[in-house]
C-alpha cells in the first residue's frame, strides 16, 4: 500500500503482464488493485494505492526467492516504478506484505489440462464428491469463481434431489 496520488489516474489501467524478456523489470505481472476493485479504493482512501506484483514463471525458480524482505521491497518498488512510469519510493510505503506461493502455476505446466480432465472424470464417478480450486480451474478470480459457483450449484442440486 502506497501513498501515491500520482497513481490516481491509473497509468496502466488495472494491471500489466510483463514479457519474460522485458528489460529492467523482474516482475511477471503487476495488478493495480485499487484500480481493479472500487471497494479496495474506497477502503484505502484518496491518493492511496494497493499494488500486487508477481514474480516467478512456470518452470523457473523465482528470482526473488532468496531476497530478504528489504531487498524484495526495493525490487518491487523498482519494478512498479518501471511498469507504471513514475518513481515510487520506500517513503511512500504504508504497508507491505510478501506471500510465497508454492506450485501456484500448476495449471500452466505441460499436461495440466489432461491431468485436470482425469481428476474431473474420477470425481464425477464418485457420488456426493465435488472438488474446486485454482489447482483445477486455473489461477485468478476469473477462473476460480465461476468454477466454484458451478461446483456449488451441482452440490445444491444434488442435495435437493436426495
Amino acid at each position: 500500500m502506497l501513498a501515491a496520488p500520482e497513481l490516481d489516474a491509473h497509468p496502466r489501467g488495472t494491471g500489466v503482464l510483463v514479457a519474460a524478456d522485458a528489460p529492467g523489470v523482474t516482475a511477471k505481472a503487476l495488478t493495480h488493485v485499487t484500480a481493479k476493485w472500487e471497494w479496495v479504493a474506497a477502503e484505502a482512501g484518496p491518493g492511496v494505492h494497493v499494488l500486487r506484483l508477481s514474480y516467478g514463471r512456470a518452470g523457473q525458480k523465482s528470482p526473488s526467492a532468496r531476497l530478504t524482505d528489504d531487498e524484495f521491497l526495493a525490487l518491487a518498488l523498482a519494478d512498479a516504478s518501471a511498469i507504471l512510469g513514475t518513481t515510487l519510493t520506500a517513503g511512500q510505503v504504508l504497508g507491505f506484505d510478501r506471500t510465497r506461493w508454492g506450485d501456484a502455476l500448476a495449471p500452466a505446466t505441460v499436461g495440466a489440462r489432461d491431468r485436470v480432465d482425469q481428476v474431473r472424470r474420477a470425481v464425477a464417478a464418485l457420488e456426493g464428491l465435488e472438488v474446486t480450486g485454482a489447482w483445477l480451474s486455473g489461477t485468478g478470480l476469473a477462473s476460480v469463481i465461476p468454477d466454484a459457483l458451478a461446483t456449488a450449484g451441482r452440490t445444491r442440486r444434488d442435495a435437493l434431489v436426495l
